[in-house]
């Protein structure tokens, strides 16, 4: 090669991506009426690229941001079939918010930015962990799924499997958050916090092998306000349950969860009140 190095050590051949059917291609749909016959260019319904009505690269990081795009093709087996589309790229965003209000949590209880390279650096080798005994039952189930993201990473990059072990950090993190009480000040003991801290570390040190958790998010173009506005929807519809619970009218807050549930929301009820994440 002409700069005296291997072009490339791996081959890797990537299964297809098509359009999600519901749009025939990402950025918007084709200006064409429904009823014009199609040109050569625009014979394929399914293709992404240069047809009529489809945003260039630039135009689509700006409405979903790069973070979004990635971690939606990380979902999936990089070998499997992706359906590509303004929808489930809006899901994976949806998705990506379960760790964005950890981080915050994170942020509001130790003082520490998630993303502060100081304060938190990121390791990058495995041996950069601590390898003794973990000492408490947080971080004896994070190593164990830190484990289960290494193996599936070695296991022709797993990326999908390594995701839903992300998820689970995160859920056994905050579970701790909840019964340990920390959102309380009073109750964050240095014997608490330290394995808290620890577990975050794991969970971006795994996040950067990802290539994702790397810089505070931006928002999209078409959801500046999408979080703010979930999340003051969600406050709602739990102080709802907790108005139906409270008159012991547990069939209306059972039907609260379970319709939760059965859209992806889980709803987590702690000393300290209510709290939800979106769940895989």
């Amino acid at each position: 090669c002409c700069h005296s190095a291997p072009m490339v050590r791996y081959w890797l051949h990537n299964g297809l991506m098509r359009a999600d059917a519901d749009k025939g291609k990402v950025g918007g749909k084709s200006d064409r009426p429904d009823n014009a016959p199609a040109s050569v260019e625009e014979s394929a319904s399914s293709k992404i690229s240069r047809s009529k009505g489809a945003g260039g690269l630039a135009k689509l990081i700006e409405q979903h941001t790069g973070e979004r795009i990635r971690f939606f093709l990380l979902r999936s087996h990089y070998r499997s079939t992706t359906v590509f589309g303004d929808g489930p790229l809006e899901e994976a965003g949806a998705s990506l918010e379960t760790f964005y209000r950890l981080f915050q949590r994170f942020s509001t209880i130790t003082g520490i930015d998630f993303y502060d390279k100081e304060k938190l650096p990121l390791r990058t080798r495995r041996s950069d962990f601590v390898t003794e005994s973990p000492t408490t039952d947080l971080l004896k189930t994070v190593l164990q799924q830190r484990d289960a993201f290494l193996s599936n990473m070695d296991d022709d990059f797993n990326t999908g499997g390594a995701i839903g072990d992300l998820f689970e950090i995160a859920r056994a993190i905050n579970r701790f958050i909840d019964q340990e009480g920390l959102d309380e000040p009073v109750k964050r003991t240095p014997d608490k916090v330290q394995p808290f801290v620890q577990s975050i570390g794991v969970l971006k040190e795994l996040g950067g092998i990802l290539g994702i958790f790397m810089r505070p998010p931006k928002q999209s173009s078409g959801n500046e306000d999408a979080s703010k506005l979930l999340d003051g929807l969600m406050q709602l519809v739990i102080q709802l349950r907790a108005d139906a619970r409270a008159k012991r009218d547990f069939a209306t807050s059972d039907a609260v969860r379970n319709g939760l549930s059965s859209i992806g929301i889980a709803l987590q009820d702690g000393k300290n009140g209510t709290t939800w994440e979106i769940v895989k």
